[in-house]
């Protein structure tokens, strides 16, 4: 059987999944209406374009939460 902590974990992957798809649905949706693809790079972004990259973002994310979940079954035993 699973545990609580394994419950959660799929919980919050499956809100992320969902809430992902929600969000590049909608973005896929407005590029349509805008109809250009190559739109000039805001300034704050050109200024930092690794913070702002939401690749790198999902990474750092995975580090974090693999790093907490090694922590957790470390300090189970």
């Amino acid at each position: 059987m699973m545990d609580t902590f394994s419950w959660m974990l799929l919980l919050v992957a499956s809100g992320v999944l969902v809430g992902g798809l929600v969000y590049t649905y909608q973005v896929g949706k407005r590029q349509k209406v805008q109809g250009e693809y190559d739109t000039p790079v805001g300034e704050k972004v050109a200024a930092h374009p690794y913070v702002r990259n939401p690749v790198f973002i999902a990474y750092i994310v995975f580090v974090a939460l693999l790093l907490g979940y090694i922590a957790y079954v470390a300090f189970q035993t």
